[in-house]
């Protein structure tokens, strides 16, 4: 009996050693039980264009700040935006991290500037007025990078939560240099964003 008790434990040892090998190709064949290293819950990596290259009236892009950029827009004919207050309340959440962000309210060119009721903080940027919806890619909010590259991009439904979650996440990632804090000066840093299998990194 000894000999046969031997080989069902030596049969079990060699399927629990190959039960990795089918066990991974499934969980790669069908995506599942992978966890994902994922930065954004809204558009990762858009085709958008630099924000340096947006149709605006006077432009977003400040090169000297260093700052990231939390852009967003109201739909339009809608007098009372509450996307405004909770981008307020999103980049005041962001701690002592705010400073590194700039709030950029986008309007249409023919719109009247709402300068006494400006949320503090917020900057606007006035559209041409030629420029729809449509050109904007149909997003209402955008992540741009110190370089002005879009990194996430935010349409359709939109969770505030998620968009704080995905700004926090970057700024951790991509910490400002000391040389930066204290001086503003580019030191060459990197902005990181990741996708599942797909990995892009912006120079600084």
């Amino acid at each position: 009996m000894r000999p046969a008790a031997d080989k069902l434990k030596l049969t079990l040892l060699l399927v629990i050693l190959m039960c990795p090998m089918p066990l991974a190709w499934s969980m790669w064949y069908w995506q599942w039980g992978i966890p994902q290293q994922q930065v954004a819950n809204g558009q990762i990596l858009p085709e958008i264009d630099n924000i340096q290259d947006w149709p605006t009236v006077s432009p977003i892009f400040q090169q000297t700040t260093r700052s990231w950029y939390l852009i967003f827009r109201c739909q339009p004919l809608i007098p009372d935006c509450q996307l405004r207050d909770e981008m307020w309340r999103l980049h005041r959440a962001l701690g002592r991290d705010a400073a590194r962000v700039q709030r950029w309210y986008l309007l249409s060119e023919n719109t009247e500037d709402p300068i006494a009721g400006r949320f503090l903080g917020e900057q606007v940027a006035l559209l041409y007025s030629a420029v729809t919806a449509e050109d904007m890619g149909g997003y209402m909010i955008w992540l741009a990078d110190p370089n002005g590259e879009v990194v996430v991009s935010y349409g359709g439904k939109i969770l505030i939560d998620d968009v704080f979650d995905d700004l926090r996440y970057l700024l951790r990632r991509n910490p400002a240099p000391p040389q930066w804090q204290a001086n503003g000066i580019n030191t060459g840093s990197e902005t990181q964003i990741t996708r599942r299998n797909q990995t892009k990194t912006f120079k600084q």
